[in-house]
């Protein structure tokens, strides 16, 4: 049985493999480094709206709001 670590590993290696070979094959890396960007990017608006929808989280709790009432507003 494979740990969940090695399998995002492996998932991770695959991916860069294929990537690169895509890379070769189609003669225009350009391409696919833009495509990297625009998901890396993707994946850092997602975890900034997180953070900041914790630290929302965190000041109504603070003001008194329960916490049926957060999660209808987030």
């Amino acid at each position: 049985m494979k740990s969940p670590v090695l399998k995002t590993f492996l998932a991770g290696v695959a991916f860069g493999i294929s990537m690169t070979a895509l890379s070769l094959y189609a003669q225009k890396p350009g391409y696919f480094v833009t495509s990297l960007e625009t998901i890396a990017e993707m994946g850092r608006t997602r975890k900034d709206k997180k953070e900041e929808n914790k630290f929302l989280r965190k000041r109504l709790k603070a003001m008194g709001f329960s916490d049926e009432e957060i999660n209808e507003n987030l």
